[in-house]
C-alpha cells in the first residue's frame, strides 16, 4: 500500500506523512474548504462518532440542499435494507430516520440510486427484495414500483409509480435492473439515469431516463449499446453532455462506451491505459463513477479485491484515462459495497464503503481546486407562470457571483427534456422575463443564464416549464361500492388553473393466483386478497373541464360488478390518477396512481415494553376506515390481532425476542389496504436515533 498522507484536524496545507500501511485521517472539523488534492481522506468513523453497522451493498447518494449524505437499502438480514440513514459531513454523525412509510426493502443497490439536484429527491430506483422466506409478498408487491423519490428536508417517501402500468412479460426490455444496476445524474436534462443490472426480464443493457417534474420513464433504445452488465462504472458527463460507461462485475469488457441523446447511438472506444477489468484481476474490479462538474473529468474508482482500490480520471473530449495515484487510497472494501457521488459547492467526491471487517466508512477527495477563471453562477430559484393568451412571465434569484450585467434566457420546446434544443429569446436586466405567442398545450422549457462584465454565460440555471409540476397521489376513499371521494392535496402554484381525474380497471393478481416461492412467506387469509396490481387499462378522464377544487366524488363506478380482471377477488379494483392543468391549458404528467383499496398506514412506530412490543401509527387519510390489522413476519406469519383494531396502537405482550410487524387498514367493504412498512422489536440501531420509538 502506498504512503498515505495524514491531514491535520484543520486540514491545512501543514500535512505531514506517515508511517507505510496507515490510511489518511479524520477530519473532525469538517473543514472541506481546505482538503487538499488526490489524497482520500477518511471522514466515518471518527473518535466520538461511529458508524451505525448495518449492511452492505446499499445505495448512497449527497444531497446538497440538506447537506447530508443518504445511505438506503443493502443486504442487512431479515429486514432485507429498508432502514435510512443520513450522516453529517459538518460532524461526521450518522442518524437513523424514520420516515413516513418505505419502499420494500432491498439489497444489492450500491451505485444504483442517485440525487435528483432539479426535484431535491434522492431517486430510488429497484432493487432485490429477497429475503430467503421471510418477505410478505402483497408488502413487496403493492409497494414496488420503477420509482421511489425521497426528501430529506420532510423526511417523507413518496411512491411514483409512473407508467408504463402494464406488467412486463418474461424477458421484456421494459424492465430495469432489479440486481446491481447503475444509476447517474444529468444535469444539463434534469434527468435520473438508470443502466443495466441483472434482471429476469433480461432488460441488462437498458438505459432508462426518469423525469420527475412530468413522473415520465422511458427506455432509450439506443443502437450499438454495449453488452448485458451489472456492477459497472456509469455517469453522466455534463461538459460534453453524454452518458459514460465503464466495466462491469463479471465482464472482460475494457471499452468506454458513450452515448448521446441526439444520435441515440452508443460509441464504443478501446483506449490505453484504462482502468484494470477482469482480464487483468480475478473476480472483477466493479468500478464505480462519478462526474466532476468543476473540472469536468469523470472518476472512477476501481476495485481491486479487499484490500485496495484505485482511482483513475476520464476525460472524455480527449478519450484519455489517467491513473491518479493519490497519496492515499480509500482503505479495502467488499465487492458491492460503494457508493460515488459529487458536490459543486463543496467540489469533493464522497465514496461510500464496507470494509471487510464489517465497517462502513465515508471518504471525500478533491481532485483539483477549482480553476480561478469560471464563469458567473447561473441565476437561482427560476419559476415560470402562465397566463391566458400564450403568456409566461419567468422570475428568478441574482446570481450569488459579482458584477453580473445581464441575464440571457433560453427556450425549448420538448415534451420530452433530454431532447430540447434550447435557443436565446431575449436577456434582461432585471429578474424576470415575460415570453408570449406560446402555442396552448404545449411545453416549453426556459433556462436563465448571468452574463459576466467580460460577456462570458454561465451554465444553466435550473429548468422552468409551462408544465405544472405532478401532483400528489389522491386520497381514494371507498364510501360505498358504487360511491368513490377522492381529494389531494392542492399545488401551490398560482397558474394552476385546475384538475383532471382519470380512472383505469386495474387488472389483480391476488394471493391464490400466485406461485409460492422461496422468497415469500405469506399468511392464511380468510378469503382472497389483491396482491399485485398487473395492468391499468381502460384509463378515461372522468370531468369534462378542470376541477376548481382538489377533490372529487365519482358515482359513476360499481366495485360489486366485477370481471375476469379480478380473477377471484370479490371486487373491481379501480386507480385513480389526477393531473393539473395550468392557464394554458397544458397538463402535468400523471400523479401517482392510488387504488380502491386503503393505502399504507403511515409514520409506523415500535418501542419495546415489558417484554412486549408497543406499536403506534398515524390514522389513515381515508374516511370510511373499519380499522386495522397487525400481522407479524415469521415461518408462518401470522395475524396478531383477532379483531380489528379500531384505535391506531396496539399491544403485543410477549413479542419473544426479535420480531416484525406491519399494519394493514380495512375499508368499508373490509377490503384489506396496502401493508405498511415494518417495524422490529428487538432490533434497531440504538444510540442513531433519539428516544425510544423506532422502526
Amino acid at each position: 500500500m502506498k504512503t498515505a498522507l495524514v491531514v491535520c484536524a484543520c486540514m491545512m496545507a501543514c500535512a505531514s506523512l506517515a508511517s507505510a500501511g496507515e490510511t489518511a485521517a479524520a477530519v473532525p472539523t469538517g473543514d472541506y474548504a481546505n482538503h487538499p488534492e488526490n489524497v482520500w481522506v477518511k471522514q466515518s468513523p471518527r473518535p466520538g462518532a461511529p458508524s451505525p453497522r448495518f449492511g452492505w451493498e446499499a445505495a448512497g447518494a449527497y444531497d446538497p440542499y440538506n447537506k447530508k449524505w443518504i445511505h438506503w437499502g443493502g443486504h442487512d438480514g431479515n429486514p432485507q435494507g429498508f432502514p435510512l440513514f443520513l450522516w453529517d459531513p459538518a460532524t461526521g454523525k450518522w442518524e437513523q430516520k424514520f420516515p413516513n412509510t418505505s419502499p420494500p426493502g432491498v439489497c444489492c443497490v450500491d451505485g444504483a440510486d442517485v440525487f435528483d439536484l432539479a426535484a431535491r429527491r434522492f431517486v430510488r430506483f429497484p432493487g432485490a427484495s429477497l429475503n430467503h422466506g421471510w418477505q410478505w409478498s402483497r408488502k413487496v408487491h403493492l409497494k414496488s414500483s420503477a420509482v421511489w423519490l425521497y426528501d430529506a428536508a420532510t423526511n417523507t417517501w413518496q411512491n411514483m409509480r409512473p407508467p408504463p402500468y402494464k406488467e412486463p412479460g418474461g424477458y421484456s426490455k421494459q424492465v430495469l435492473g432489479a440486481l446491481n444496476a447503475n444509476g447517474a445524474y444529468d444535469e444539463n436534462h434534469e434527468l435520473a439515469l438508470s443502466f443495466g443490472g441483472q434482471s429476469s426480464g433480461g432488460g441488462t443493457n437498458n438505459l432508462f431516463v426518469y423525469d420527475a417534474h412530468s413522473n415520465l420513464l422511458e427506455r432509450l433504445d439506443g443502437a450499438g449499446a454495449p453488452s448485458p452488465r451489472d456492477g459497472a462504472g456509469f455517469c453522466y458527463d455534463a461538459k460534453n453532455d453524454c452518458a459514460v460507461v465503464f466495466g462491469g462485475q463479471y465482464l472482460d469488457d475494457g471499452k468506454v462506451y458513450i452515448y448521446r441523446y441526439g444520435t441515440n447511438k452508443w460509441e464504443a472506444h478501446d483506449l490505453n491505459p484504462r482502468p484494470p477489468t477482469r482480464m487483468e484481476k480475478p473476480y472483477s474490479t466493479i468500478p464505480k463513477m462519478a462526474f466532476d462538474s468543476t473540472n469536468g473529468v469523470c472518476l472512477c474508482v476501481a476495485w481491486m479485491g479487499e484490500k485496495t482500490h484505485e482511482t483513475w480520471a476520464l476525460d472524455v473530449a480527449k478519450l484519455q484515462w489517467t491513473k491518479l495515484d493519490p497519496a492515499a487510497e480509500a482503505e479495502g472494501s467488499k465487492s458491492r459495497t460503494r457508493n460515488l457521488g459529487y458536490d459543486r459547492a463543496l467540489n469533493l467526491f464522497f465514496l461510500e464503503t464496507y470494509t471487510p471487517a464489517n465497517e462502513p466508512q465515508l471518504w471525500t477527495y478533491r481532485y483539483k481546486k477549482a480553476p480561478a477563471d469560471l464563469p458567473a453562477e447561473p441565476p437561482t430559484d427560476l419559476v415560470c407562470l402562465t397566463a391566458a393568451g400564450g403568456k409566461a412571465a419567468l422570475t428568478w434569484k441574482a446570481s450569488p457571483t459579482a458584477g453580473v450585467k445581464e441575464y440571457a434566457v433560453y427556450r425549448a420546446e420538448a415534451d420530452k427534456p433530454w431532447l430540447a434544443k434550447f435557443a436565446k429569446v431575449g436577456t434582461a436586466k432585471e429578474l424576470k422575463f415575460e415570453d408570449a405567442g406560446l402555442a396552448a398545450g404545449k411545453v416549453f422549457m426556459y433556462t436563465v443564464r448571468s452574463v459576466g462584465a467580460d460577456g462570458k454565460e454561465s451554465r444553466d440555471s435550473f429548468k422552468a416549464r409551462t408544465q405544472p409540476r405532478v401532483p400528489a397521489a389522491p386520497v381514494v376513499s371507498v364510501l360505498a361500492a358504487n360511491k368513490i371521494e377522492l381529494s389531494w392535496p392542492a399545488l401551490p402554484a398560482t397558474d394552476v388553473a385546475g384538475y383532471n381525474v382519470y380512472r383505469g380497471l386495474v387488472s389483480v393478481a391476488t394471493n391464490t393466483a400466485l406461485v409460492k416461492s422461496w422468497a415469500f412467506n405469506d399468511p392464511a387469509y380468510a378469503e382472497p386478497v389483491v396482491d399485485k396490481v398487473r395492468d391499468i387499462a381502460g384509463i378515461e378522464k372522468l370531468n369534462d373541464k378542470p376541477l376548481a377544487a382538489a377533490s372529487f366524488t365519482d358515482e359513476k363506478v360499481d366495485l360489486g360488478k366485477k370481471g375476469a380482471e379480478s380473477g377471484d377477488y370479490k371486487y373491481a379494483v379501480y386507480a385513480y390518477i389526477v393531473r393539473a392543468v395550468n392557464q394554458l391549458g397544458t397538463e402535468s404528467g400523471p400523479s401517482p396512481y392510488a387504488l380502491t383499496i386503503a393505502s399504507s398506514p403511515q409514520n409506523v412506530l415500535l418501542r419495546e415494553k415489558g417484554g412486549g412490543a408497543e406499536i403506534k401509527w398515524d390514522a389513515n387519510p381515508e374516511k370510511g376506515i373499519a380499522g386495522y390489522r397487525v400481522y407479524k413476519y415469521g415461518k408462518p406469519m401470522t395475524l396478531v390481532s383477532p379483531e380489528l383494531v379500531k384505535e391506531t396502537t396496539f399491544i403485543q405482550a410477549a413479542a419473544g425476542g426479535q420480531s416484525r410487524y406491519s399494519v394493514v387498514a380495512v375499508d368499508a367493504l373490509g377490503q384489506e389496504g396496502e401493508p405498511s412498512s415494518p417495524v422490529w422489536c428487538g432490533q434497531s440501531y440504538k444510540g442513531f436515533y433519539p428516544g425510544e420509538w423506532h422502526q
